[in-house]
């Protein structure tokens, strides 16, 4: 089967054909289903991958108190600097919610959706390009947007999703209605957790976000907390 797999991707040694990107959100599949491929799809690319072994409960409660644990863990007040940097704070609190919580929290970086149009719509191509030539200021500029065309979030071993940075890009660029939105942290299962949203997982695990930081031009990721606070490369929330 894994072979059977890996022929369907068609990597390392072509990079055609890729597994059908949804259409619309009723075309996103079991989230489940889309993580263990994502991670498949990861470690055809040749990055090393947590490996996949689901839980059968809830760990992140309904009361937020995990949020405060992991804000205190990582000295960080405020997650409202977050915005338009969802590649670097996933990636620097994810341990620090992995030790909290006590259970596994990956790294998850794809499309996004709302409302039945992509928010963020990486493709399969653009993950292999990445991880191997990284991504310049150039291409950034070349792109209709104002940042980088992906979206990072945080899958606990549960299916849970954490959202740290969502709300506080939303309050960046809808300021007048959407102030109110800026420092929260959202979480739950996929979908309906957000409303409207579906996360649509492509790849996994901090080992390829560390290749593409090394490899780019600009930096992606954190080295230190101070990094977080460094002005963002922000990322337009187009829904066009």
């Amino acid at each position: 089967m894994f072979k059977k797999i890996l022929k369907f991707f068609g990597l390392p040694s072509s990079v055609a054909p890729f597994p059908s990107l949804p259409q619309g959100m009723n075309e996103i599949g079991d989230y489940k289903v889309l993580l263990e491929q994502s991670a498949l799809f990861t470690r055809t690319l040749g990055f090393d991958t947590p490996e996949i072994n689901w839980k059968n409960c809830d760990v992140l409660g309904a009361d937020g108190d995990f949020i405060r644990k992991i804000g205190e863990a990582a000295n960080i007040i405020d997650f409202s600097s977050s915005a338009g940097q969802c590649l670097k704070w996933c990636h620097y609190i994810r341990p620090y919610a992995e030790k909290i919580l006590e259970v596994p929290v990956w790294l998850t970086i794809g499309q996004l959706w709302k409302s039945n149009k992509t928010v963020f719509n990486p493709s399969w191509e653009d993950f292999q390009k990445w991880s191997t030539l990284g991504i310049s200021l150039p291409e950034l500029r070349d792109q209709n947007r104002s940042g980088i065309n992906l979206h990072a979030w945080l899958t606990v071993a549960t299916g849970e999703i954490i959202e740290p940075t969502l709300m506080s890009s939303i309050a960046a660029v809808n300021p007048q209605i959407a102030d109110s939105f800026r420092g929260a942290i959202t979480w739950g299962r996929e979908p309906g957790f957000i409303k409207d949203h579906r996360y649509f997982p492509m790849v996994v695990g901090d080992t390829i976000a560390e290749a593409m930081h090394q490899k780019s031009s600009l930096p992606l990721l954190a080295r230190c907390q101070t990094d977080l606070s460094e002005i963002p490369i922000f990322i337009e929330l187009s829904t066009r």
